[in-house]
């Protein structure tokens, strides 16, 4: 038996299915645009990870310093400054009163909230590069929706600064970190680079 819809459905038939298509197509642009985004980003990153080269790719994107009321200019270069246990800071402190507005450096994506007994309460958030990975540590607390998962924008408010973890008692301040990540798995690793030389340096 053959089945056919008669002359006078075909034709609301077939605009329904091209009304379907096209939603489906309004739906798949945004994450189009996205992923196009993010591979762009990615080729501007160099083939190897020489500090120098990828300081310079990132001071191209024009991170934001991510203490609000901060100016590159009130910056101290902490990065190779020693830490307990034989560690290196890796990391530059930005000092701030309690409560300040902590801001995402970028657009990109919460990728884990951390408590730990060094870094106290902490965020790791992925730039839409999928490889920079930003560290926030010391947070008096997080901002309102903040949570893993979410995506979060240049200048939007994710914390506040504060004294936690092994801060002592009083020291507000931002510890904020670069790293270069491989395996997105491993947030808490990576290749560090300075955020001084990103957001200061020799400029």
């Amino acid at each position: 038996m053959h089945l056919s819809h008669p002359p006078h459905t075909r034709r609301p038939f077939l605009r329904a299915l091209a009304g379907g298509f096209a939603a489906v197509l309004a739906l798949a642009a945004p994450a189009a645009a996205q992923q196009n985004a993010r591979m762009a980003l990615l080729t501007t990153f160099p083939l190897s990870l020489n500090r120098g080269s990828v300081v310079e790719t990132l001071r191209t994107r024009n991170l934001l310093l991510p203490v609000e009321g901060i100016l590159p200019g009130q910056l101290h270069d902490t990065y190779n400054d020693a830490r307990s246990g034989g560690r290196v800071h890796d990391a530059i402190d930005i000092h701030a009163p309690r409560g300040t507005h902590v801001l995402a450096t970028t657009d990109g994506t919460i990728i884990k909230l951390h408590y730990s007994a060094l870094g106290g309460i902490t965020i790791y958030q992925l730039d839409d590069d999928g490889r920079t990975r930003y560290y926030y540590a010391h947070l008096d607390h997080y901002a309102a929706g903040i949570a893993q998962g979410v995506r979060v924008t240049r200048g939007q408010v994710i914390g506040y600064v504060g004294d936690t973890g092994n801060a002592a008692p009083g020291d507000c301040h931002l510890h904020f970190a670069i790293a270069i990540l491989t395996d997105v798995s491993r947030w808490w690793g990576g290749t560090n680079v300075n955020p001084f030389d990103v957001f200061r340096g020799d400029r």
